[in-house]
């Protein structure tokens, strides 16, 4: 009895079961069950609900939006994986692969995968360049927007190769104005990754001033001679001292003076007698001229002074009335006294030679508006050219 025990003892002691009694017609019957356990908690899906922006390109960070983020294991965009990280159980920062295509932003955790319900779109980066115009064509004074890709930081624009005053709206448009001295061709832009130029053209076209007919028509003209030779003049002044001797620079600053009175005296004859008709203010091309030369200054000088003494008495002819051509001898015999001193000052004796004075009549050269116009618009920026076709 005691060796019955000791092996008894020595048996492991079992682990306490449960018992269920059934009862059924054959009478009670005792059931083993299992250890007890609680049931194991269940993990809720990924819920995908927004994402923002809704487009980019590669690289761009998506902020998704949903709930149940958490043990998140992959996001795919497009079926292509992407990094990602996550911000909180409700927000993932997913970074835009290289080579995603556009499709639905899709979220997988251990308890399954959840995709949006409506695609992000993938963007092909625009290469830097010019993609467009608009309009693509105008004269002088148009605004024209430029369309493309890598504007930032853009430090010079130019048409025809004629640098133009710009706005950078932002990375992919800016606007310009067409310059004075433009001239049809591409447009340039200059920026810190280079210059970008258009595939196609800028056509820069070519606007001509009316005068217009009769009297108001000849005080229109000679209003566009004096608008030209004043600006000239104005240029002068800035270059003058360091170009000319004291006494020659006074000189110019007399002429300057008095080009300056012609304009706004004609000027102010046509806003009283035909203020309807009056010209625009004419924007000058001075840019064959060299201002910074003794030579190049007087050599435009006395182009300007000869062909407004000659206008002037070509003109003279086609007025009607008796006031205005009284004014009009008296302005040209000033533009005379200018062309004298100035080809005295550019070639000494010159002042009455063969070429502006007739040598057997003794009277100065004439030119018909239609030829003057031929030698002065060079001078004048396109929709400043002078149609004088009405004068007659």
């Amino acid at each position: 009895m005691t060796q019955q025990l000791s092996t008894f003892a020595a048996v492991p002691r079992l682990p306490r079961r449960s018992f269920l009694l059934y009862t059924g017609a054959a009478g009670g019957l005792w059931l083993t069950g299992c250890s007890s356990k609680k049931d194991d908690p269940v993990v809720p899906a990924p819920v995908v609900a927004s994402f923002s922006p809704t487009s980019g390109a590669p690289g761009t960070t998506i902020v998704v939006t949903g709930s149940n983020f958490t043990g998140t294991t992959a996001v795919t965009v497009g079926g292509v994986t992407a990094f990602f990280n996550v911000g909180s159980g409700g927000t993932l920062n997913v970074v835009l692969p290289a080579g995603a295509a556009t499709g639905p932003i899709a979220v997988t955790t251990p308890a399954g995968t959840a995709s949006s319900s409506s695609p992000f779109t993938v963007l092909v980066p625009v290469a830097n360049g010019i993609t467009g115009f608009a309009p693509g064509s105008g004269p002088a004074g148009t605004l024209v927007t430029v369309m493309g890709n890598g504007f930032g930081g853009a430090t010079a624009v130019a048409v025809g190769g004629v640098a133009a005053a710009f706005t950078v709206t932002n990375t992919t448009t800016l606007t310009l104005t067409v310059p004075a001295t433009a001239a049809s061709g591409p447009i340039a832009v200059t920026t810190p990754g280079g210059v970008l130029t258009s595939a196609t053209a800028f056509t820069v076209t070519v606007t001509v001033v009316n005068v217009g007919t009769g009297d108001a028509g000849i005080l229109n003209y000679a209003y566009a001679l004096e608008q030209l030779e004043a600006a000239f003049y104005a240029r002068v002044q800035a270059t003058a001292a360091s170009v000319f001797s004291a006494t020659e620079a006074a000189y110019f600053a007399q002429l300057a003076a008095h080009e300056a009175i012609h304009r706004d005296f004609l000027r102010a004859v046509i806003t009283r007698d035909a203020p309807a008709s009056l010209i625009p203010v004419l924007t000058p091309d001075f840019s064959t001229i060299d201002f910074s030369s003794r030579a190049g200054i007087l050599s435009a000088a006395r182009t300007f002074e000869d062909l407004g003494v000659a206008a002037y008495n070509g003109v003279a002819r086609f007025l009607r009335s008796a006031a205005y051509l009284v004014m009009a001898g008296q302005i040209s015999s000033v533009e005379a006294r200018h062309a004298a001193l100035v080809r005295e000052l550019t070639t000494p004796g010159s002042f009455a030679a063969s070429d502006v004075v007739n040598p057997t009549t003794g009277l100065d050269n004439a030119l018909m508006p239609a030829d003057v116009a031929v030698l002065v618009n060079p001078f004048l920026a396109p929709g400043s050219k002078l149609d004088v076709s009405g004068i007659r």
